[in-house]
């Protein structure tokens, strides 16, 4: 490679480069100030509080076929004018065989009402193993809650006596959307 073929390429990548610089001030010029609009509007959309909770040992509901509040995880929470609220509810479900069908069921419960949805199921119909161990995750967002405070809890109903959960956590923010 000779010295001619060197400053071609420099030449070549000044070329480059410089449009590079003009393409970057020409969208400035030209959508700088939409993008500060839009950001203007996500400073508006933003998480406004968050509420947790978590029950790290084992449960089982003590009764069966019929909903129970799990313990630890009923939370207190505020809702302002124009907010929206999300619930997630993460565990680990483990799951014995019992003849047809073996499952926990898990819903939430808002200010003493049970959800008929959403709901998740943990087990089913033939399971196959003597038991097994499976991910519960269970989420929900509304805007139809008044401003004013509110209590959330999880709600578990069992198949089979010996199903229970591990190692479970939920999380309540109120949000602008």
């Amino acid at each position: 490679m000779g010295k001619s073929s060197g400053v071609a390429l420099a030449i070549i990548s000044l070329l480059i480069g410089a449009g590079g610089l003009g393409i970057g001030v020409y969208c400035y010029l030209t959508f700088g100030e939409r993008i500060a609009e839009l950001e203007g509007e996500l400073e508006d959309r933003s998480i406004k509080g968050t509420w947790y909770a978590e029950l790290l040992e084992d449960w089982s509901p003590t009764l069966t076929d019929t909903n129970e509040t799990i313990p630890d995880l009923t939370i207190s929470f505020q809702v302002k004018e124009g907010e929206s609220v999300y619930f997630l509810f993460i565990s680990r479900a483990i799951v014995y065989k019992y003849s047809s069908h073996s499952y926990l069921r898990f819903t939430f419960s808002i200010d003493g009402i049970i959800l008929n949805a959403p709901y998740t199921l943990a087990g089913g119909h033939n399971v196959d193993e003597t038991f097994i161990y499976i991910p519960v995750a269970l989420q929900y967002s509304t805007a139809t809650l008044v401003a004013g405070n509110h209590t959330v809890s999880v709600i578990g109903l069992r198949s089979y006596n010996f199903n229970f959960i591990r190692h479970s956590t939920f999380l309540v923010q109120t949000y602008i959307p």
